[in-house]
């Protein structure tokens, strides 16, 4: 079963990323997860996690601005690195692979080896950040959507659905 925008949880997903980072025995697979952890530790879309994960592996940049997706005016956004042990030498090989083609094969290791599609790791992160008691507006400007609304209502509708189960 494919979890798609549900049942993905911020703390549990993030562990477990960290260990594939740390135990996937091919380097490939290893930059897959570690792509996946940069994207879920910044909301970000795989695209932008993929071209945050490029500028790392060539200047070691733990800080990096990267172009947002999906903008028809160019607009940046900070990508925090994790501080995670991974060897950048080993992932050489993948800045010759084009960004698309990277973010296709971070989307089907996703799908293979979480059950998740990659999306919903950036769900994970708004309602990670929406329970901390982040302003939704903050939540917004971090993750680069435009409109406060449909942070607002995505997670009025999981909070809705949170209180209908635990009502008893």
């Amino acid at each position: 079963m494919v979890k798609w925008d549900k049942g993905v949880e911020f703390e549990v997903t993030y562990e477990r990323l960290l260990r594939l980072v740390r135990r996937e025995r091919r380097p490939r697979n290893r930059a897959y997860a570690f792509i996946l952890l940069i994207q879920l530790r910044n909301g970000s879309r795989v695209s932008e996690a993929v071209r945050a994960f490029r500028e790392y592996v060539l200047t070691g940049k733990r800080e990096i601005q990267v172009p947002l997706s999906k903008k028809k005016r160019p607009e940046t956004r900070l990508m925090v690195i994790p501080e995670v042990d991974f060897d950048r030498s080993a992932a050489v090989d993948l800045l010759d692979v084009d960004e698309r083609l990277l973010a296709k094969r971070v989307k089907m290791y996703a799908l293979n080896r979480l059950k998740v599609n990659t999306h919903s790791l950036r769900y994970a992160f708004i309602t990670y950040l929406l329970r901390q008691g982040v302003n939704p507006a903050i939540v917004a400007k971090v993750t680069g959507h435009t409109k406060l609304d449909f942070i607002l209502h995505y997670t009025q509708a999981k909070e809705a659905e949170r209180v209908l189960r635990e009502l008893e």
